[in-house]
């Protein structure tokens, strides 16, 4: 089985536990805490780590921290359980490791989990128990461990008006449900956060992040519809040493798609036959509507795309990409083993005879990081117009009062008059960063709502 997915969002934090092995206990006196503690500030004295929230415990090391960087957090695991290791078995006259494995870690969403997470932590630490954040965040003694989180100092104007509201969060009732969805977030190392926000990081790594126990998505979002990747594996010079691909020339993997993820580079190219749209997320993305609730009309019945520009998204299919935390420099590629285009018989190797990768594997991995480079790009400018607050909810619908149906919601548009009401600051800005290009685009593109009837209409006829 492949290892779990570790997934950086930067200025995102992560919850991490490290735990000895078969429960060995790792700190058998006071000094050895102290000799925990010191290590700790050495090796996150270069690899900028801001933890806001940790306990030490006789078997186990568990904290909430944000990493500064994609190996921040790995680098730092990794030096401060070597030098550990190295301290309690000279002291302790043994040899080997003294950890159950990796650690594990869990993404998390700051806005709905961070003070529930710190209070998780915190609330494991006895009483008089002093090797724990509570010192700091609860009752405001000095800890040089601890930094604190943008959220945290959001609470007063003062350390005192934070540390009376933290107080008040952390002595309120349990949520029991919140508390276990944490443990199991951190246990399986899913995604602590909501559907929304999980569904944001689906889409910039391209696989399912989330567990089946959380659901499927409300049916009411317009990011429903089948996704076009059905078994996404870990691309393998072995087991794949015979696979082939041919050309994308049969786009009906896509039919299901009523939506396509764009680049802002592509809004204007494909919102010159397609309404561009922000999905109705916390973390919105764009999106270009191609059904009006049943199979995409971008995609003709012999597979083709109606316009002579491929979306990237389309493009990038059978491959995906993402980013390893024990080697966040390595890509990890992903194909949809599943995919027509594959082939042991037919087409162009993935790879040469000796192993190495073909000029057709690297040219496909070259588009794989430009696409995700451009993607968060896109997802940033996203997230900047939807702040402004000028955006606001929108359907697509057929008759009036009883006779209406509704045929596409869970979307949001630009509102001319609050995009106007801006303050001329900001507009400039907007101007040099060619965000009001962008929603120029967007808005023209509104008219093309009209398209999609028409080619329905067309495809009856």
């Amino acid at each position: 089985m492949a290892r779990k997915v570790r997934v950086f969002v930067k200025d995102s934090s992560q919850h991490v536990i490290l735990k000895s092995l078969d429960k060995l206990t790792i700190f058998r006196d006071e000094s050895d805490y102290r000799a925990f503690v010191t290590i700790l500030q050495e090796c996150n004295a270069g690899h900028g780590l801001a933890i806001h929230a940790y306990v030490l415990m006789p078997n186990y090391f568990e904290f909430l921290a944000t990493p500064a960087n994609e190996d921040a957090l790995s680098k730092f695991m990794q030096s401060l359980g070597r030098k550990y290791v190295g301290y309690f078995n000279k002291k302790y006259n043994r040899s080997g490791t003294i950890w159950e494995g990796r650690y594990k870690s869990s993404l998390v969403e700051d806005l709905k989990f961070l003070f529930d997470i710190m209070i998780y932590i915190e609330k494991k630490a006895p009483a008089e128990h002093i090797f724990s954040s509570k010192q700091k965040n609860l009752y405001n003694k000095k800890d040089d461990v601890v930094t604190y989180h943008g959220l945290y100092k959001k609470l007063g104007f003062t350390d005192e008006q934070r540390v009376q509201k933290y107080s008040t969060l952390f002595n309120a009732k349990s949520d029991e449900k919140k508390v276990e969805f944490i443990a199991v977030c951190l246990e399986k190392q899913n995604v602590t956060g909501g559907l929304e926000f999980v569904k944001n990081l689906e889409k910039i790594v391209g696989m399912i992040l989330s567990s089946k126990e959380r659901g499927r998505p409300k049916k009411d979002s317009i990011e429903k519809g089948k996704k076009m990747y059905k078994n996404l594996v870990i691309l393998d010079k072995e087991n794949h040493k015979e696979l082939k691909i041919n050309p994308l020339t049969d786009l009906n993997f896509a039919k299901s798609a009523t939506h396509i993820p764009l680049l802002a580079s592509e809004v204007s190219q494909i919102g010159a036959t397609f309404p561009i749209v922000f999905t109705a997320d916390e973390t919105p993305s764009l999106v270009a509507v191609v059904s009006l609730g049943a199979d995409s009309l971008a995609i003709t019945t012999d597979g083709k795309w109606i316009t002579s520009y491929v979306p990237s998204y389309i493009r990038r299919y059978p491959f995906s990409l993402a980013s390893t935390k024990e080697n966040p420099e390595q890509k990890m590629i992903l194909i949809d083993e599943d995919s027509s285009l594959f082939s042991k018989s037919k087409g162009k190797q993935l790879f040469k005879k000796d192993g190495e990768k073909s000029e057709t594997l690297d040219h496909a991995i070259n588009f794989l990081t430009s696409y995700d480079a451009q993607m968060n790009i896109t997802l940033n400018v996203a997230k900047i117009i939807s702040q402004s607050g000028i955006l606001e909810d929108r359907e697509i619908s057929v008759g009036e009062g009883d006779e209406k149906k509704v045929l596409v919601k869970g979307f949001k548009v630009v509102n001319r008059e609050k995009l106007n009401a801006l303050s001329d600051d900001i507009l400039a800005d907007w101007v040099r960063k060619g965000i009001i290009s962008l929603i120029d685009a967007h808005l023209k593109s509104l008219n093309n709502i009209q398209t999609l009837f028409e080619i329905v209409q067309k495809r009856q006829n």
